[in-house]
């Protein structure tokens, strides 16, 4: 009798799933999640032991706290690596990005929007150009982008070999690197995400050496993207951002990016 009852006890989550129509994984495990992302200069990045940092970690460790179902796990991996994470399904979500970004071949599908941000020029105030001259004629100054991006200036085609046959063009592998780069007088301009550059014109000493252009590379809707045959679907996905609005998480997020939220 003693022995059956601890068997009943043993199985009883499995009955009990069973019961209630729920698959095993919802009462044994939680379901893993990768969500992937380059470094992303002050958003998300790995620290000097390999931890990921930044606000949009705080985000994603957000979304294990506001249900149980899935467990997210995060991975930083070099942006030219980052495709293939997707095309051989070890990476399924990708964080505060667009579709308009990517290649279709990864089957990304966008969810509700976190917020509205996009990419900025940005030059050396001390510029040989004569200061805000420098954003006159763009296709004809040297620029500073990142390997493997989308961007308007280059006609929305990221082959380095089209970039570089077309304009003077550098590809570095961060946005980080860019912004170095651009400081270096080593490029007139550069291209850089609005949220970065905010969270960098922060500091008095760039704010002074650097300035931003009046128009953008181009402005878009940042959600995460969703893996079509991944162990989330886009519905799963957009309940879990309708928790982190509800809570102010997302609010936190554009407060720290400093950005406006979306109207």
């Amino acid at each position: 009798m003693v022995l059956a009852c601890l068997r009943l006890t043993r199985h009883l989550p499995l009955l009990l799933a069973l019961i209630f129509g729920l698959g095993p994984e919802r009462t044994l495990a939680q379901v893993r999640v990768v969500v992937a992302s380059e470094p992303w200069s002050r958003v998300i990045y790995s620290d000097h032991d390999g931890v990921p940092r930044g606000p949009l970690v705080d985000l994603i460790e957000d979304m294990n706290q506001v249900q149980k179902h899935f467990r997210f796990e995060i991975l930083i991996v070099p942006r030219m690596r980052l495709d293939s994470r997707f095309m051989d399904k070890t990476a399924d979500v990708y964080p505060l990005r667009t579709t308009a970004w990517t290649a279709p071949k990864l089957g990304l599908l966008a969810t509700r929007t976190l917020l509205t941000s996009g990419d900025v020029y940005i030059a050396r105030r001390d510029n040989p150009n004569g200061g805000r001259a420098v954003f006159k004629d763009l296709p004809r100054r040297s620029i500073a982008g990142v390997r493997g991006y989308h961007y308007r200036l280059f006609d929305n085609n990221p082959d380095e070999a089209y970039i570089t046959s077309r304009f003077k063009a550098q590809l570095l592998t961060s946005n980080e690197s860019v912004l170095k780069f651009v400081q270096a007088g080593h490029a007139d301009v550069g291209i850089v995400p609005e949220a970065i550059m905010a969270m960098s014109m922060a500091d008095p000493a760039l704010r002074e050496q650097l300035i931003v252009g009046d128009v953008y590379d181009s402005k878009v809707e940042l959600s995460n993207l969703v893996r079509r045959d991944g162990p989330i679907s886009v519905a799963e996905m957009n309940e879990i951002v309708e928790a982190l609005v509800k809570n102010g998480a997302v609010g936190k997020l554009k407060s720290r990016l400093n950005l406006k939220p979306v109207p």
